[in-house]
């Protein structure tokens, strides 16, 4: 059967012992989580095309070349 948490096989009369790979967990909660995860990508991409979001990357990295620029003197 698999486990709830992480979705590995897992033998019924065992099932108390078993203990979730912290890394399977992950996986497993993304591969829920994909379709999800593929609208907030599609999201952000869109409004960083949009004329507010090209202004907001633009003004990200004025501001990170600003402090660039401070520490170097």
């Amino acid at each position: 059967m698999p486990c709830p948490a992480c979705g590995s096989s897992i033998e019924r009369l065992t099932a108390d012992e078993h203990e979730c790979d912290p890394e399977r967990r992950l996986d497993y909660l993304l591969f829920h989580l994909r379709e999800e995860v593929g609208r907030l990508e599609a999201g952000i991409a869109a409004y960083l095309d949009s004329a507010p979001g090209r202004f907001e990357s633009w003004y990200a990295e004025r501001q990170r070349l600003r402090r660039a620029e401070g520490q170097e003197g």
